[in-house]
């Protein structure tokens, strides 16, 4: 059976279960670690783990059990960088696949040719500020966004995972109304508590796609290990074209 690393953050209530839950139904075995970071580097633009990469990879099980390692974490993503990132995993753990919700997000994007989103995040200005020029560097625009960090006085990841999906709806509906026309919204956090029936519910109100940062990582791994009946009911449900 291929096994999937993933590791979350040790603030982060909400990714791991999430992530399982998406994934409940694939034949696929999930080994778990969580790792420290430093938070101040962080809310400057930046992403130092505690332990180092090597030591956060070797507390995972050995290569012939891991066939794709996720680091789920967005903002982590969006501050390192794509082939940063790729290349601290790829360091530390070499010959294995790599995503994270950044990562996957682009992926699923390109996939479906979406290019203009509108986002909503729940980060400090530097790390919400960051999306648009990451995004554009991959070809696709964030044509309205949105951070709910201040109005809902959001510091800790516990915070996020208590905001209320009839909130994150409410606030995508003012973005949509306030915006030229998109292909797409994304939520991004893996510690947003949202549900795959969530984003559907969202996205048959809104009328719009509506991916968020869990989902489209699990997307992305579904993908990666060709795991392609789950992948395509997944995106189909959320009105996304199946392959030809």
């Amino acid at each position: 059976m291929k096994g999937i690393g993933l590791i979350t953050l040790s603030t982060d209530p909400v990714g791991e279960d999430a992530f399982k839950a998406v994934m409940a139904d694939a034949p696929l075995r999930i080994f778990t670690t969580r790792t420290g970071y430093d938070e101040e580097n962080h809310e400057a633009g930046g992403f130092i783990p505690r332990p180092d990469w090597p030591v956060l990879l070797a507390t995972l099980p050995p290569d012939d059990l891991v066939d794709v390692i996720v680091f789920l974490c967005t903002s982590a993503t969006i501050a390192l960088g794509n082939d940063q990132l790729i290349h601290r995993l790829s360091s530390a753990r070499p010959g294995i696949q790599y995503t994270s919700p950044g990562i996957a997000a682009v992926a699923m994007m390109k996939e479906f040719n979406i290019k203009r989103i509108a986002l909503l995040t729940p980060y400090g200005p530097t790390l919400h500020d960051a999306f648009k020029p990451y995004l554009a560097r991959h070809g696709i625009e964030a044509v309205a966004d949105f951070s709910l960090a201040h109005s809902m006085n959001l510091v800790t990841d516990e915070d996020i995972g208590r905001v209320p999906v009839n909130r994150i709806q409410t606030e995508l509906s003012q973005l949509l109304r306030n915006a030229q026309q998109v292909d797409a919204v994304f939520v991004s956090c893996a510690a947003f508590s949202v549900e795959r029936s969530d984003l559907v519910e969202m996205t048959g109100a809104l009328g719009c796609p509506v991916l968020a940062s869990v989902h489209s990582t699990a997307w992305h791994v579904l993908d990666l290990l060709h795991e392609y009946g789950p992948r395509d009911n997944f995106a189909s449900d959320l009105g996304l074209p199946r392959p030809a």
